[in-house]
């Protein structure tokens, strides 16, 4: 299989007959492709890290608006969020399932499954958003389970709700996302998602405080309707964008548009456990942490948020090159090119890794400085930069184990890293985290302690399964993912845009 004559599906350039692995080259030979594969990474990862941050844009400046409102209106919307991101990110990840899928038939040069494979995922983000919306609507209810104060949880509720109307719009967002992504296009999503952030920031300011005889002022909740117009806005301008391209517009005629149960079964059979590792990794790092420094006060719980808040942010670009390394993963086993595979997979974790062993290095470096653009109190402070020092051996788990996880998804290999991030996360990492916090004296490093240890075992655990799948099974064949689709035509496959 691996043994036929291919072009590689990096820009026309022409490749030696595909081995099945990197075994055969010399060692300048190798060093040389792993160069021009991580620059082809870098080059797709640019747009992807930019809409990561555009997201994660929207949230803080929700945040920051609200903000001035007061403790009550910022801790309604905070804990509003939770509660809806936490329903979103499990239903989203099973859109994602679309990603590996779609990357994979652009790799082989099947352009109309790509489109058959949009129509049948937009059907499966109108049927996730289903979930979401439900949650949504039982906003205050939650936040009062969660122990939340009746006026908190009432507010958290009104947000919530206003929510809603947007949700079916992200989801079918997402899926248009993930097309244009896996085929190599990342730039336009992302360019709709800068603008995105630009539209919240003055959704927010209006929605929220008003404008004098125009718009009435409605408080918190106007967050939430400025949050479901930028999604509409986001939507509407994201089929805008396909429906002038004929060449990716999936509605032609003659095309099928209604669900088809096996491709929806596909879709699903990958992404519903990117959903559950998701909401595994999201349950812990977001819920559970916060909880267990809560219970040890507001000073633990306040260095907690601000050492978080760093490593999530350097995170996004960790997460957009190990992103990037998925899209080549998957264009390359479309096209049967174990040895391309191997290199894509090489090239992520490099870079990943090693942005986040450099992120470390700062945090080792300049812990009171990072900690003190947050606050000047004595107390969060001293335990801020104690917290960062964790978070430096935090940053190189978490840039190996994100690199392994989109790898895998690359493969369409998504089952067995869901069971990895359980056991290493809640079997592994709660226990640890609660014995190291209040069976220690080391109190909240010891929690970010039990946490960097179950990212390792993540990590390790994931590293030895993307050796199995795109190094063993190649030696054996074949990857089962890409077999199950047709034949490879014996031609170049597309090329990326």
């Amino acid at each position: 299989m691996f043994g036929r004559t291919k072009r590689s599906i990096t820009r026309g350039a022409r490749i030696r007959p595909a081995r099945r692995g990197l075994g055969g080259t010399s060692a300048r030979q190798r060093v040389g492709s792993l160069r021009g594969e991580a620059r082809q990474i870098v080059r797709l990862a640019g747009p992807i890290v930019l809409s990561q941050l555009g997201v994660v844009g929207m949230t803080t400046t929700d945040t920051l608006m609200v903000g001035w409102l007061g403790p009550a209106a910022l801790a309604a919307v905070g804990i509003g969020s939770a509660i809806h991101f936490f329903a979103q990110v499990v239903c989203t990840g099973v859109v994602l399932g679309t990603g590996p899928l779609i990357s994979q038939a652009f790799g082989a040069g099947r352009t109309d499954e790509c489109r058959r494979l949009l129509v049948q995922g937009a059907w499966v983000a109108l049927a996730a958003s289903i979930p979401v919306i439900v949650v949504s609507l039982m906003g205050e209810r939650i936040a009062l389970l969660l122990g939340q104060d009746p006026e908190v949880a009432v507010i958290a509720g009104a947000y919530t709700r206003t929510l809603v109307p947007g949700v079916p719009g992200w989801m079918l967002f997402v899926a248009f996302r993930q097309y244009l992504e896996s085929m190599g296009r990342p730039t336009p999503p992302t360019v709709i998602t800068l603008l995105g952030l630009a539209i919240n920031a003055v959704a927010d300011w209006v929605l929220i405080y008003g404008v004098d005889g125009i718009v009435p002022a409605y408080g918190p909740v106007g967050a939430g309707w400025a949050t479901t117009v930028v999604r509409l806005a986001m939507l509407a301008a994201a089929v805008l964008y396909l429906a002038k391209r004929p060449g990716l517009w999936p509605a032609r005629r003659g095309e099928r548009l209604a669900p088809h149960p096996a491709v929806l079964r596909r879709i699903v059979a990958v992404g519903a456990p990117i959903g559950g590792q998701l909401g595994l990794e999201v349950g812990l790092f977001s819920f559970g942490a916060a909880i267990m420094m809560g219970w040890l006060g507001a000073v633990q719980l306040a260095a907690h948020q601000i050492a978080m808040n760093l490593a999530s942010t350097t995170f996004m670009v960790a997460l957009g090159t190990s992103l990037a390394g998925q899209i080549r993963v998957g264009h390359y086993i479309g096209a049967r090119d174990a040895a391309g595979a191997q290199r894509a997979a090489l090239s992520a974790y490099a870079l990943s890794v090693g942005f986040m062993g450099f992120c470390g290095l700062v945090f080792l470096t300049f812990p009171t400085a990072l900690v003190g653009l947050y606050t000047e109190a004595p107390e969060v402070l001293q335990l801020g930069a104690t917290l960062l020092l964790f978070a430096a051996a935090f940053q190189v788990f978490d840039g190996s184990q994100v690199a392994g996880l989109c790898i895998l998804r690359g493969a369409a290999d998504t089952s067995v890293p869901m069971l990895f991030a359980g056991l290493g996360y809640w079997g592994v990492g709660l226990p640890a985290a609660y014995l190291l916090g209040f069976r220690t004296p080391l109190g909240a490093a010891g929690i970010w302690a039990g946490f960097t240890l179950s990212l390792a075992i993540v990590a390790v655990l994931l590293a030895l399964r993307v050796r199995h799948v795109l190094w063993r099974r190649a030696v054996r064949g074949g990857f089962p993912a890409a077999d199950a689709a047709e034949p490879a035509p014996e031609r170049r496959a597309p090329a990326a845009p």
